[in-house]
């Protein structure tokens, strides 16, 4: 009996053999698995390292383009206050002695409330002419409208203001 026993034992001992192996063997694995994951967490980490200093970048960028934006406003504040603040020069007369003597007429007959069909009647000319006239005096003085004509008119003293 006593040889039967260490062949049962030495097929313990084979098969715990084998289970030590096999666990040997599957801790291997785990380890292998864990060295795997640790380099994913690493590249992950870089990854977020190299966003956090790409925000970084973008949020420095930002200011820098928040800070140009301020002082643009501040320069177009500056330049609208200078416009705003700039003395208007009277027209000169000089502006006046360029027109026709007709255009000067038609002009004071504008800005004194005289209708087309009206001027035409006191000149003797037609609508037409007077219309032409009318045309080219606003071309003349770069005035787009008849009441820019006529606050033209009040400003060369061409008629007197009402009171």
């Amino acid at each position: 009996m006593k040889k039967n026993r260490p062949t049962v034992g030495s097929a313990d001992n084979k098969t715990r053999l084998k289970q030590a192996e096999a666990r040997a063997q599957l801790a291997e694995t785990r380890t292998e698995e864990a060295k795997s994951r640790t380099e994913l967490a690493e590249t992950r980490t870089e990854h977020a390292e190299t966003r956090t200093e790409l925000a970084r970048t973008r949020t420095e960028q930002a200011e820098i383009r928040t800070e140009q934006a301020e002082t643009r406003a501040d320069q177009a504040e500056a330049a609208l206050q200078q416009v705003v603040h700039k003395p208007v020069d009277p027209p000169q007369n000089s502006t006046l002695e360029q027109l026709t003597i007709r255009q000067r007429e038609i002009l004071q007959l504008v800005a004194e409330g005289q209708n087309t069909k009206q001027i035409a009647a006191i000149l003797k000319i037609s609508s037409k002419t007077v219309e032409y006239h009318r045309l080219k005096l606003m071309d003349g003085l770069n005035i787009h409208d008849v009441p820019g004509l006529v606050r033209f008119a009040l400003r060369v003293g061409l008629i007197p203001p009402e009171t």
